[in-house]
């Protein structure tokens, strides 16, 4: 029987992290997850951008892509399941044929049949999870408010243009919901071939920031002239409790009137061609909530209170967001 290579291409903010998290642990009964060009964080990143040769992430670690396709390759050989790779950064590549190809030729035998596999999550809800992350990361250091951030991206959030582009390739392509988010991840594994008993509880990972420490964690971004700096104010607000949390609706009215045509033609298009209903959000009403109140601004001060003059500035940058109560 042909086996098939899965291509898993997230986007990001679709679960990704948790299947990569399980795919990594897994004990190649259902499936083969290569072990190679591997990040912490499960994905194949580090072997997707060596391959293309991109260089620009501080985080990846330059091997040799012959050397990496030349293990899979053998740990393929070895086994007869269907083989996972998964990785982000693969959504933006417009040349994964010579990716695909570079490992054919490698493994040799019957060709593998290959599947793109894309997960869709509600636009708005995606859309505050990015942003979320974009704060936190260190990289990133987004210091944009958010909706400036939804003005921006709101067409990067669209999925019409790389789904398009996806259907253009010579592979099949798979298109599942996101929702609802308690199953994403079994419902991906049993896609990928896992039967029931071997699918585990989802862990959670990359939790995102709570309101009080987005909003904190955004104006060190702001304050901070150096990496240095920026990190320890991060880690004297890390004291705070409850610095985690789902992430919020965080948008406003404006920002929300400019990208809701886009979203709304969005859910039209993965409803027609792919068959998958996206939940669409009641709008009316909505209040951006990126605000705090005076208690938590006294969290936030309390963190803060040994770092002198730049926890003082940190206090003055939070103040124009708390809201009386």
């Amino acid at each position: 029987m042909k086996r098939t290579l899965f291509l898993h291409l997230g986007p990001a903010k679709t679960g990704t992290s948790a299947l990569q998290h399980v795919l990594r642990h897994h004990d190649g009964s259902a499936v083969l997850y290569p072990r190679v060009g591997l990040w912490a964080d499960g994905s194949h990143h580090n072997l997707v951008l060596n391959f293309f040769a991109d260089y620009t992430r501080p985080e990846m670690v330059r091997e040799d892509a012959g050397i990496l396709l030349d293990r899979i390759a053998e740990e393929a050989r070895a086994s007869d399941r269907n083989i996972v790779i998964s990785s982000e950064i693969l959504a933006g590549r417009r040349n994964l044929a010579d990716f695909v190809q570079a490992l054919q030729s490698r493994m040799g035998g019957e060709p593998l049949r290959v599947e793109l596999l894309v997960f869709v999550r509600e636009h708005y809800e995606r859309a505050a999870s990015l942003y979320n992350q974009r704060v936190k990361d260190a990289i990133f250091a987004e210091q944009r408010d958010p909706d400036v951030f939804l003005a921006e991206h709101a067409e990067r959030l669209c999925y019409v243009n790389l789904l398009r582009r996806l259907r253009r390739s010579e592979f099949r392509l798979k298109v599942l919901s996101y929702h609802p988010a308690e199953t994403t991840v079994a419902r991906g594994l049993a896609h990928l071939g896992f039967a029931p008993h071997q699918i585990p509880v989802a862990p959670a990972r990359n939790v995102s920031l709570s309101k009080i420490m987005l909003v904190a964690t955004l104006m060190a971004n702001r304050l901070a002239s150096a990496p240095a700096q920026r990190e320890r104010l991060i880690d004297a607000l890390r004291g705070m409790p409850g610095v985690f949390a789902p992430p919020l609706f965080i948008f406003g009215a404006a920002a929300i009137a400019q990208a809701e045509p886009r979203f709304a033609a969005d859910r039209v298009f993965l409803r027609r061609r792919f068959g998958v209903e996206l939940p669409v959000p009641d709008l009316a009403g909505l209040e951006a909530t990126l605000v705090i109140d005076e208690r938590e601004f006294a969290g936030i001060a309390a963190a803060v209170q040994g770092l002198g003059d730049e926890g003082a500035a940190l206090l003055d940058a939070v103040r124009p967001y708390v809201r009386a109560t």
